[in-house]
């Protein structure tokens, strides 16, 4: 007779490698994307002259398509003066191929406007986007702006508020590629 054992609670915080995280100092999975976001920080707060309270973390967008819901995140947005004007997302591979997700979720993040900037970022290159225009304007990590720069760059404010008919769109483009990489 084949006697099986109950299945055995596995401790996840004991199994899974953790790194302390920049901005909150607490611990986090050492994933790709979270390496990523720890190096551009530390890059833009020592670098560019960004403050660690210029910072949001894992921005939520709610998506729903093809009967799915799923949370969208934002890895960092850039706050200056309670205004979004700029987001980063980081992730492994090439960002060139990954620039469409990033502009969707920059158009799709504030519900009055498009963030003006965005950054896509793997731990080697980065691609510095015009949200308004949908395109890159730079390459590489030294293409971000300085957080003096950003600002200049964002004084005609407030940007455009995506068109209601362009937002259904925006869902599905972010969507595809926060599902299907």
């Amino acid at each position: 007779m084949d006697i099986q054992q109950p299945p055995q609670k596995i401790d996840e915080d004991n199994i899974f490698i953790k790194i302390p995280c920049f901005f909150t100092g607490r611990l986090v999975l050492d994933t790709d994307r979270e390496r990523i976001r720890q190096k551009l920080g530390k890059f833009l707060v020592y670098e560019k002259g960004y403050r660690i309270d210029d910072f949001q973390l894992d921005r939520e967008i709610r998506l729903e398509a093809n009967n799915e819901k799923i949370i969208s995140y934002v890895d960092l947005v850039v706050r200056i003066n309670d205004k979004s004007l700029m987001i980063l997302r980081g992730g492994p591979g090439s960002v060139i191929t990954r620039e469409a997700g990033t502009l969707a979720a920059a158009r799709l993040l504030e519900e009055d406007y498009i963030v003006p900037w965005a950054v896509q970022a793997n731990l080697f290159d980065a691609s510095v986007l015009d949200v308004k225009k949908k395109k890159s304007i730079g390459y590489g990590w030294d293409a971000i702006p300085a957080r003096f720069e950003l600002i200049k760059m964002t004084s005609d404010w407030p940007p455009p508020k995506l068109p209601e008919k362009r937002i259904p769109l925006e869902r599905q483009i972010l969507y595809s590629y926060d599902t299907h990489g």
